[in-house]
């Protein structure tokens, strides 16, 4: 056997060892099923059946979008106090299923409104609330090992949305918004069943393994921290304006069918994978932050092709780009805000989630807008722009920190 194929294979061999993986695995295909179920199709059903205006439907995303923000820290902090995180995980997907059920009761404006406040925003949180508890039932692995396999579980919830989106124009198209609602509640149920058979999830936060004293951040050579995050905050923006976009422009600039919009974005999350994986099995000769500035770049290019599309084949294979892009700023964007904050891995990963999340705030209001004034192609235009910027950030932070580095040596 050659190198090249001894070190993925022994690497599956840890991965397949790790405590509970096949449970918490088929928890996290479940959830990803259920989000790219419906997520994609969210809008078209605030627009078409609720017949909400650009704006109110901006306003409707932005008001789901910061009460997952809310209700995921207030969650977090209970969790971090509890001997077990399972009892959240399933009140996340409890509320997720009765979110979901009540759609099906109402096009009513404020009534959407509260159910996306207090049960979608609740569901929202199952995401990061499963994957903490996924960490905790690996138990006292190497950090790497469980690195590796986080990384794994998300190239599994990627999978989901290869398959998720197209299932879901079916269902929509043969059953409804009320079929597509009352499967994706159904599907976050059996999440929560498969969480709820899966053990205690007793088990006890470990000290991490002793390392080497870390040396006190520099004051120069990296680059400065409100760069990066205002950097990822655009990018957020932009990811979410577009997502927000990408089905309504599709199918009402564009007049294609609504079986298009799940082939868009089951093909992103296909190409996805590979490139997750890649993370897992191969070695990396380009750091966090080199691999970052390049996706950023990469989403500008993403953003001004579907902007100039006016058929499905360019913004097809423009997919291939954001899949490279997603993937890269997904699993590698944690562990960079980590080299940032050295020793304070709690506070790096909460700054990381948090610039999607702001992100996601941000962009329900100005896409609704935009759209509402210029039409959903200039949504795309502006996601452009806004990445454009966030590229220059921190191509700009990231030259400045290699100029001072070795003066501060």
């Amino acid at each position: 056997m050659t190198p090249g194929t001894a070190a993925p294979t022994s690497a599956l061999a840890r991965l397949r060892a790790l405590p509970h993986a096949g449970s918490m695995a088929c928890a996290v295909l479940l959830i990803g099923l259920a989000s790219s179920l419906t997520a994609p199709y969210l809008p078209l059903f605030g627009a078409q059946v609720a017949h909400m205006s650009p704006f109110a439907l901006g306003a409707f995303m932005t008001l789901l979008a910061l009460s997952s923000i809310v209700v995921s820290l207030q969650l977090g902090r209970v969790s971090d106090r509890l001997p077990s995180r399972k009892p959240v995980v399933l009140l996340t997907a409890a509320a997720a299923t009765a979110g979901y059920v009540l759609l099906t009761t109402t096009t009513s404006y404020a009534l959407l409104c509260v159910i996306a406040a207090v049960f979608l925003g609740t569901g929202a949180a199952s995401f990061p609330q499963l994957f903490a508890f996924t960490r905790t039932r690996f138990g006292d692995v190497p950090p790497a090992l469980a690195e590796q396999g986080l990384t794994t579980l998300r190239s599994v919830f990627s999978l989901a949305w290869v398959v998720g989106p197209g299932v879901g124009a079916a269902v929509q198209g043969t059953l409804g918004f009320h079929g597509l609602f009352l499967m994706t509640a159904a599907l976050y149920a059996a999440a929560g069943i498969v969480v709820l058979r899966s053990g205690a999830g007793t088990s006890t936060r470990t000290a991490p393994p002793p390392v080497q004293a870390a040396p006190a951040p520099a004051p120069t050579g990296r680059p400065p921290v409100w760069a990066v995050v205002s950097s990822f905050i655009l990018y957020g923006t932009s990811m979410s304006m577009g997502f927000i976009a990408l089905p309504l422009y599709v199918t009402l600039d564009l007049h294609l069918p609504r079986s298009d919009v799940g082939l868009l974005v089951g093909l992103c999350a296909l190409l996805e994978i590979p490139v997750m994986l890649s993370f897992v099995f191969l070695q990396r000769r380009a750091t966090h932050q080199t691999l970052i500035v390049f996706a950023f770049g990469l989403f500008t290019v993403y953003f001004l092709t579907m902007a100039l599309s006016n058929t499905l084949t360019p913004m097809l294979l423009a997919q291939i780009v954001r899949a490279v892009v997603i993937a890269i700023a997904a699993s590698l964007g944690m562990a960079y805000f980590q080299d940032l904050l050295p020793g304070r891995i709690g506070a790096a990963t909460t700054l990381f989630v948090n610039t999607t999340s702001v992100g996601s705030v941000i962009s329900g209001l100005v896409s609704g807008s935009v759209a509402q004034a210029y039409g959903y192609r200039a949504v795309f235009v502006l996601c452009a722009v806004l990445t454009a910027g966030a590229w220059l950030l921190l191509l700009l932070t990231a030259r400045h920190a290699r100029r001072t580095a070795p003066l501060n040596a």
